[in-house]
């Protein structure tokens, strides 16, 4: 199984939110992240994510198989869906932003919008 933290390195790397920074430059962004297992498919879990994004006015930046993502000014958030076979599905929302106090904002909101 791939770690949390190779995982969530490689999702916002992939968003463009790591990057080489001088330390000094810019502060890390605030992220925030949950999961659970439901008794979905990977199908109802991208449908679901995509309505919690719009939900919550971010645009999409991000589609493929197992993912969804999207950004307003402020933030960035991504669904990641993962089979359980035989019946499950892991979903985890990570969310980034400048604000930490935004970041656990949206969280939650996606959780309950999810």
């Amino acid at each position: 199984m791939i770690s949390m933290t190779y995982l969530l390195t490689a999702m916002l790397t992939g968003l463009g939110l790591v990057a080489t920074i001088p330390a000094m430059q810019a502060a890390p962004p605030s992220m925030h992240y949950a999961w659970q297992v439901l008794g979905i498919d990977i199908a109802q879990c991208l449908s679901q994510a995509r309505q919690a994004l719009e939900s919550q006015g971010l645009e999409p930046v991000q589609n493929d198989a197992t993912s969804v993502a999207g950004r307003s000014e402020t933030a960035t958030a991504m669904f990641v869906c993962v089979e359980n076979p035989p019946a499950t599905t892991t979903v985890m929302v990570v969310v980034a932003s400048d604000s930490d106090e935004q970041a656990l904002a949206l969280r939650e909101a996606l959780k309950q919008a999810f």
